[in-house]
């Protein structure tokens, strides 16, 4: 499985240290974070598997908090999914999460204040789940029970579920929790209906019926002095996930150097990024050219940059380039293809699909005939499914066949061509053939409507693996919500059934 986790920073919040992975083991320069935490209930195979779906970057910035200057150290995590499908994938999961949290503590622990931000991929309360009253065991799974011991809980949290965790937070630790804060619910403890992900398959944005999976997770002591605020941004669509996002008071100090890891040190980014805004400004010509002249003729970096100053203009030198090196290295017997720089452009699309028309006089040596002596020229219009016709390409060449026998014969030969189909019989054939395919081929039967709303219903096909892969039903067609929502599916279900 193939991911990928990026963190973009500012010039004024640019790391002094990042690091791709949890484990350490994917470290190859000096600025790396470090305090990678115990490691012992882990073999040296599930700590490479672990690291290698690209699952985790660490960055680690310099704040000045009251005058004094302290390390922050943002962890951005796509934690695993827990496919029901794939037993092996809840514990490649639920190992994930055990190194996420070691790793968080460990740096916690030496002295820097942590953020854990991203995919966490399990909804923690069920507040925090549109339909909890149908999962069964909400509370037992695995996930959420790390989360309870990750996080600290607060009062208000506390008092809403004294009861049911009061014996379980006593047993795992009398502080009642972790020591991370969900800074959402930090803010906002009580707010429902507060989701970040919903299932594009079913439109369940439509009807908000999702969860929150999305979190930002920040040590106690820098929730509670620093963080000014959290919250989710549902308003903001282009995905099945919406932005979420925390705002601190602390200000940031800047490194004067990029850490090592750093994309633009990769090699396929070397000499071309630059900044996001350079994609996105017009570049000024005159400074191009200085820079330009300054670089080294013929070199590859004056050829990158003409190439992304001016596309048009170095697609037009380096063609000129390929075609002198071609013409010295063209070995001998051998024709080389020449372009005519002669011909003019195409105007525009609908100069493509106008019909042609040849001039005889274009000849070199043209007919001297009378005006009664020339044949009339006739545009006729071709059916398609006429195979005796002369097309286009007949009448060309019997027109460059009469320019060639008037120069030797003079005198043309007319012949007698059977006529023509019209419009009027190929639109009658048109309109036969149609209705002979009508008569075959039957479309899918019409959609039967829903019960409950009235509504032609949207034909599904059963892939999961069982008796019934392959198999097609119709459903409601509105969007997924909750049972007590009219605007939302109804439960109508209908097997298709097979015309034999």
């Amino acid at each position: 499985m193939c991911t990928g986790v990026a963190t973009y920073c500012k010039e004024s919040a640019t790391p002094f240290a990042a690091e791709e992975g949890l484990t350490g083991l994917l470290v190859n320069h000096k600025d790396a974070v470090g305090c990678y935490g115990d490691h012992t209930e882990f073999s040296s195979e599930e700590l490479q598997l672990l690291d290698n779906e690209g699952r985790a970057v660490i960055t680690q910035h310099k704040i000045k908090c009251q005058d004094k200057e302290k390390i922050l150290t943002v962890i951005n995590v796509y934690c695993p999914r827990a496919d029901p499908e794939k037993p092996e994938r809840k514990r490649f999961k639920l190992q994930f999460y055990n190194l996420l949290q070691s790793r968080a503590e460990a740096v916690l622990k030496d002295g820097s204040h942590v953020i854990v931000l991203g995919d966490i991929n399990t909804s923690h309360r069920p507040i925090d789940h549109c339909d909890p009253s149908e999962i069964d065991d909400f509370g037992e799974n695995p996930g959420r029970k790390w989360l309870n011991g990750f996080l600290h809980r607060g009062k208000q949290e506390e008092e809403s579920d004294e009861e049911e965790h009061d014996k379980e937070s006593e047993e795992t630790d009398p502080l009642h929790g972790g020591k991370f804060v969900d800074t959402f619910r930090f803010f906002h403890p009580t707010r429902i209906n507060a989701f970040t992900c919903w299932s594009t398959l079913t439109g369940a944005r439509q009807t908000n019926y999702g969860t929150r999976i999305d979190y930002i997770f920040a040590d106690c002591q820098l929730a509670k002095e620093q963080f000014v605020g959290a919250d989710i941004m549902p308003e903001v669509e282009g995905s099945d996930h919406c932005p979420v996002w925390g705002q601190l008071s602390c200000s940031l100090i800047s490194s004067p150097k990029p850490p090592p890891f750093c994309t633009r040190y990769l090699p396929e980014f070397a000499g071309k990024q630059q900044k996001l805004s350079r994609f996105l400004v017009k570049v000024d010509q005159k400074s191009a050219q200085s820079e330009q002249k300054n670089a080294l003729p013929g070199s590859q970096e004056e050829e990158e940059r003409r190439e992304n100053l001016n596309p048009s203009g170095a697609a037009n030198i380096s063609g000129k380039k390929r075609s002198l090196t071609s013409d010295s290295v063209a070995p001998k017997g051998k024709k080389t293809k020449t372009v005519n720089a002669s011909s003019k452009p195409q105007g525009n699309l609908l100069a493509f699909f106008k019909s042609k028309t040849t001039n005889i006089n274009q000849c070199e040596n043209p007919l001297n005939l009378d005006e009664a002596a020339k044949p009339p020229i006739t545009e006729e219009v071709f059916s398609v499914t006429d195979t005796k016709s002369e097309g286009p390409e007949l009448i060309s060449d019997n027109l460059s066949q009469q320019c060639s026998t008037a120069k030797t014969d003079q005198h043309l030969n007319t012949k007698h061509s059977p006529p023509q189909p019209t419009v009027r019989q190929s639109d009658a054939k048109k309109g036969t053939s149609s209705v002979f395919w009508k008569s075959v081929l039957h479309g899918p039967p019409a959609p039967p409507c829903c019960k409950v709303h009235g509504e032609p219903c949207v034909l599904r096909t059963v892939k999961k693996e069982g008796p019934n892969m392959g198999k097609q039903f119709f459903v409601c067609a509105r969007p997924q919500g909750h049972a007590s929502n009219p605007e939302a599916r109804c439960n109508f279900f209908a097997w298709v059934d097979k015309v034999k």
